[in-house]
């Protein structure tokens, strides 16, 4: 990282720093808010807002909160840890989650795990934090403990504070990285201010709030591995805290997974240039256009479950409407589990399972004759497929 690539206009200090590998730039954010002109961002923040309100709008027609949060979760966990280079698939994390590793091939599992990790983390970040509460120190780490034990990463002391540098770059060379995080001696003060500013209450929009402080996250990258997966989690915590939404539908991971590049371009020049307007838009436009696709999801689920709904309702069996609409929430699942959720015996289980397969509605994945497994694939199709092909 050199001193150059920053012009004076950067929202920070490039410190320099020696260690007995060699003397390097660091930089260090200066403390959120920064100076900004927002007014070419009101109409994409109207956008932005507009779209909120059109997916908070889909709750009562949903019915059922899991439908719509369970899916939706498990597609941040997958698409944020792809950001990171996690080879996995959806697939692959309910077949996980169901106890069928024998599903997964040999060299998706490490991926899996890291995936599964990370919504762990998510899970207890969403599960702890209600209307109001500060985001903490305390509570990051938690996080951080959940997304890197036990996987790829896990040597980078999951749960503390990073006490040593890193860097971000290909090279293996901290003088030629691109971009150098503040010293480590610097990161408690700085996470606290971040934190802090968090939960002060500002006249900036919530929206705008956020994209902020995802930036100043990533910037400060405060533990040696996992920066930008829990920074993420960030965004998806405090869209919640903050009450932009009824139910934690909405996560952004698919658009920066899509826009890699932009992503990490539109961060670094914040820092070089102290390019706010551009990152802020584009966080924005990620906001609408994820609330855009949820909503799009949200409704095609919600006319499948209808479909079935009035398709098996006239069924004498009860029991078969219950399974239909549990696949909303879980659309794997084994005879065993079925009659669990039912509360019903194995053999009755097993035939209500028969018939949704001779319907179409269930597929079996194992190709064996016993300990067979199935997934409920119009709603698989509808969580996973790109929403352009749906």
């Amino acid at each position: 990282m050199e001193r150059d690539d920053f012009d004076e206009t950067a929202p920070g200090e490039i410190i320099p720093t020696t260690t007995p590998k060699g003397t390097y730039s660091a930089f260090r954010p200066d403390p959120l808010p920064p100076s900004t002109d927002t007014e070419q961002l009101i109409t994409p923040l109207a956008e932005a807002t507009q779209a909120l309100g059109r997916l908070h709008g889909i709750g009562p027609r949903v019915g059922s909160r899991e439908i719509l949060i369970e899916p939706f979760i498990r597609k941040e966990a997958l698409e944020s840890s792809q950001i990171e280079g996690t080879h996995a698939t959806l697939s692959d994390i309910y077949a996980y989650e169901a106890g069928q590793e024998a599903l997964i091939d040999e060299d998706r599992q490490q991926g899996t795990q890291e995936v599964v990790n990370y919504l762990h983390a998510l899970t207890h970040g969403l599960d702890t934090i209600t209307a109001g509460d500060p985001i903490t120190v305390e509570l990051l780490c938690e996080m951080h403990n959940r997304l890197l034990s036990g996987v790829r990463g896990d040597e980078a002391n999951p749960g503390e504070l990073r006490t040593t540098q890193n860097f971000i770059g290909s090279t293996p060379y901290i003088q030629d990285a691109r971009y150098v995080p503040p010293p480590p001696n610097e990161i408690p003060d700085l996470l606290e201010d971040l934190l802090e500013y968090a939960s002060q209450e500002t006249n900036l929009h919530p929206l705008l709030r956020i994209g902020l402080i995802h930036y100043q996250f990533e910037t400060i990258h405060p533990f040696l591995d996992g920066n930008g997966r829990l920074g993420r989690l960030l965004i998806s915590l405090l869209l919640q805290r903050d009450g932009l939404l009824p139910e934690p539908y909405l996560y952004l991971s698919s658009y920066f997974n899509a826009r890699r590049s932009d992503y990490v371009d539109h961060l670094l020049a914040v820092s070089q240039r102290g390019d706010w307007e551009e990152w802020l838009l584009f966080f924005l436009r990620g906001v609408q256009s994820q609330a855009d696709e949820a909503h799009q999801r949200a409704n095609l689920l919600v006319d499948l479950r209808e479909d079935y709904q009035q398709r098996y309702q006239s069924e004498r069996s009860e029991n078969i409407l219950e399974l239909v609409m549990r696949l909303f929430e879980d659309p794997y699942l084994d005879v065993n589990t079925a009659a669990d959720w039912l509360d019903v015996e194995y053999s009755t289980a097993n035939r209500l399972i028969g018939q949704l397969e001779d319907d179409g509605i269930l597929e079996e994945l194992t190709g064996k004759e016993r300990n067979r497994f199935y997934r409920a694939s119009e709603v698989f199709e509808i969580i996973n497929k790109p929403i352009d092909q749906l």
